[in-house]
């Protein structure tokens, strides 16, 4: 009931900022269609390109807690500007469980986000995709996006809002339940092929890049409910002890470690094009 109370204001007061805000008892939710930019549609013959992107990803893994980050996302159509939680071994499916939780900046619309809950297996994969429009574009400041992660619930905020918050006790995929392995802390920026999903790739808007100001992650403790903080990565330097950078093909780029930098107390993450 306590809860029930709270998410009524917050959802309030995100509607006065024009946010979008969901609970997942809602079975007939619908996405509110991404605005969409119908010149960014034209279509370019991208094979005398190559496209590089980035990843940066946590050698730890954690279960539960609190993951929050300061960033200026990275936008352009095709192209995807993320952050999220993964388990390492879900790509290898045969038994293995897939165990993911989603930030998305789609390139099909600067101004929202997709939040998404990836569960079940590589061969039949379970996903609660939902678009979140925002009052303001991703790409042109810094904002705090934060994923909250227990037992009990999953939860999305941007800037303190409460965006979406999924339950175990109204989730009907069972999601929350499902996500019982250790995850790594990921953000990437890269393009997919599905012009559906993220529009096509135009190379003239390319070179892009995403701004991570800060990553703070917080333990949950089970038996309290309480967060705890781990540590804080300002990014001052490039801690090579906590931090990884991705060498691999995903669709149309391959993640370049060359293309993530730190800059003036910044980490940057770019997506960039070169004729072949």
């Amino acid at each position: 009931m306590k809860y029930t109370k709270l998410f009524s204001l917050l959802c309030f007061g995100a509607l006065l900022f024009n946010t979008s805000c969901s609970k997942d008892d809602d079975d007939d939710y619908t996405p509110r269609k991404p605005v969409v930019d119908e010149t960014d549609y034209t279509v370019v013959d991208l094979s005398k390109y190559r496209f590089k992107g980035a990843e940066l990803y946590s050698k730890e893994t954690f279960t539960y807690g609190r993951f929050e980050a300061r960033m200026k996302m990275a936008y352009a159509p095709g192209c995807i500007s993320s952050m999220f939680l993964y388990y390492n071994d879900s790509y290898k499916g045969g038994g293995k469980p897939w165990n993911e939780i989603d930030i998305e900046i789609l390139g099909k619309d600067s101004m929202s986000f997709q939040s998404n809950l990836i569960t079940g297996s590589k061969e039949q994969q379970v996903t609660s995709e939902k678009i979140h429009k925002l009052s303001y574009p991703t790409n042109t400041d810094f904002h705090t996006y934060v994923i909250e992660w227990t037992p009990d619930y999953v939860q999305w905020t941007v800037d303190g809002v409460l965006i979406r918050r999924t339950e175990t006790l109204t989730d009907n995929k069972q999601q929350v339940k499902a996500l019982v392995e250790a995850e790594s802390l990921r953000f990437n920026l890269w393009s997919s092929k599905s012009a559906a999903w993220v529009g096509n790739l135009n190379p003239n808007k390319l070179p892009i890049a995403q701004y991570i100001d800060y990553i703070k992650v917080e333990d949950y403790d089970t038996a309290t409910g309480t967060f705890t903080e781990r540590w804080t990565d300002d990014f001052d330097t490039f801690n090579s002890t906590r931090w990884a950078k991705g060498d691999w093909a995903m669709e149309q780029v391959t993640e370049s470690p060359n293309n993530i930098t730190i800059e003036n107390g910044n980490l940057v993450m770019r997506l960039t094009k070169e004729l072949k």
